[in-house]
């Protein structure tokens, strides 16, 4: 993060210095990988009486965005984005890791852990972008901050031994704040079309998860789930305005 803050200085600096030459307005289509990061993409339950209630068990997935920025200045401008991300699903060694672990806390001889669903994402952000055009070349640093709404999460279904009926951690519909700030390069083969590279991390305190049927808080239990990520992203650009 701290190479990401100082390139970002960086461009600032270089726009205030030469911002001779306007940034166009653009809007976008882009698509890429997706990497979760921190506790997110962690894939440990913890140990007995420290058990991990953050980790997320992401997994790599992929995004795709709508985006877009006007220009009130002639480096500094409004930038938005309409971005989806997919970060898959529990795999079976993630099951059993938590089945374990449910074994384990409630002290029984096995527990049996069932799921289904995926972590889906949709960012709706605005904020301030800083563009520096160099001829066919267009640097632009972002900042932006918005809506997380959250479409799905993976749903976990838990029996134990002594429990039949079961408890579940349910696939959640919550929405926070969330923000992302990065870098990206424009290349302009026409007046109009330019193709767009860039890399963005991504980050949210976390969504609310509901639990049922939990009687007490005995293991993992989850009631909010950090995210962070970082997006790679190639994509198609369409200039207007002067």
């Amino acid at each position: 993060m701290k190479l990401v803050y100082s390139l970002l200085l960086y461009l600032m600096i270089a726009l205030v210095v030469s911002g001779q030459q306007k940034a166009t307005h653009y809007i976008g289509i882009s698509g890429g990988i997706s990497a979760p990061t921190g506790m997110y993409s962690r894939t440990d339950a913890g140990t007995f009486g420290n058990w991990n209630n953050s980790s997320g068990y992401a997994k790599t997935g992929f995004n795709l965005g709508l985006e877009g920025a006007y220009h009130f200045l002639p480096n500094v401008g409004i930038a938005g984005s309409i971005n989806f991300s997919d970060h898959g699903r529990l795999s079976g060694t993630d099951v059993q890791k938590l089945a374990d672990s449910y074994t384990d806390a409630f002290a029984v001889d096995y527990s049996t852990v069932s799921t289904q669903g995926r972590y889906q994402t949709l960012n709706l952000f605005a904020g301030p972008c800083f563009s520096l055009p160099v001829k066919n070349f267009t640097f632009e640093a972002r900042i932006l901050g918005g809506l997380t709404q959250n479409l799905s999460s993976p749903e976990i279904y838990v029996t134990l031994e002594d429990n039949p009926d079961g408890f579940t951690q349910k696939s959640s519909s919550h929405n926070a704040f969330g923000w992302q700030t990065g870098l990206g390069i424009h290349y302009a083969f026409t007046e109009k079309i330019s193709v767009m590279i860039r890399g963005d991390y991504f980050h949210t305190n976390g969504i609310k998860i509901d639990n049922e049927n939990r009687n007490n808080s005995a293991g993992r239990l989850v009631t909010n789930q950090p995210m962070s990520w970082i997006n790679t992203s190639v994509g198609l650009a369409y200039s207007f305005g002067k």
